[in-house]
Order: structure tokens, then sequence, then C-alpha cells
């Protein structure tokens, strides 16, 4: 490190600018491209967006389609699921006779009828309890580590910082 800010005072100024002008060129050019990527992403997709299907359902219609979201009501012969990709809401509806409860998140690749229906080939189903099991775990992992860190080091109030326990 040292030697490197050496090497740059002894370097001429025209080459050290240029660097400069390099980097921020292409730290541009990567913000050009995540600005990119992010806009126009869903038009590179296997499968058409939530959004593609909410603009022009009838377009869509015999297309196969991957989308998920959460069961909010469950029917006789079929459930509704709640899809939200990125900001927008949209229902669908996929006939099976798969048992599912209300608030259980569900996958599905299937073919799309429309208005919002969908004919499903493969799904996917995971209960409500596992999803707040998550958060659980990650409690248990947080206590865990604070355990560990707090065997390791203390705190202390006079200099405001954590220093290591002596044995």
């Amino acid at each position: 490190m040292l030697m490197t800010f050496i090497y740059m005072v002894n370097m001429p100024i025209r080459i050290k600018y240029l660097r400069v002008f390099i980097g921020l060129l292409l730290v541009a050019l990567l913000l050009c491209l995540c600005t990119y990527h992010y806009t126009n992403f869903e038009e590179h997709l296997e499968y058409p967006a939530t959004k593609m299907i909410q603009q022009d359902p009838e377009f869509y219609d015999g297309w196969t389609i991957a989308n998920g979201g959460t069961v909010t009501e469950v029917r006789e012969s079929s459930i509704v699921i709640m899809s939200m990709d990125r900001d927008i809401r949209f229902n669908f509806v996929i006939d099976t006779k798969e048992v599912v409860c209300p608030g259980d998140v569900v996958e599905v690749l299937g073919i799309f009828r429309s208005p919002n229906r969908i004919l499903p080939d493969k799904m996917i189903v995971t209960p409500a309890q596992s999803q707040t099991m998550v958060y659980v775990r990650s409690l248990i992992g947080l206590l865990i580590l604070v355990i560990a860190f707090f065997r390791s080091w203390k705190f202390d109030c006079k200099r405001m910082a954590f220093i290591p326990r002596r044995n």
C-alpha cells in the first residue's frame, strides 16, 4: 500500500489523471449497464412476467408461464394466488386439487389461459409455517453468534470500544 502511494507520488501528473479518468469512465459504464438491466430485464426472461401478462392477457393465452404467489382463496377445484411481481399485484386462478391452505406460498409452471387462469404442469407448495420458521432459525443463529462474540470480546465503556477478553 505504501509502495503504491510512493509510486503514485512520483508518477507524472498526466498518467494519474488518465487513470482517474479511465476509472470514472468504467464506473459510469457499469452504472449505465445496471440501469439498462433494471429497466429492460423483463424482455429477456424465459417466461413472460406478471406485468406483461397483466397488460395484454389475450396475447399470452396458451403460453407457458412460471409464476408464484400467496394463496388467498381455496376453492373446490382451484386456488387463487396473489402474485406480487415487483410492485404489481395480480390474482391468478390455478386449476388444481392439491391440498393447500390460505397463506401458503405456491410456485407454478403451466399454461396461461386468458384472463387469469393457469393450468399447472408443475407446482411447488411451501406451507405458511415454513415461511415463519425461517425467522425462528435466523433468531437462533443470531443468539448463538452474539454469545460466541461476547465470550471472546467485552465492551469497554470508558473507550466506547470492544476489546478482546484476556483468559
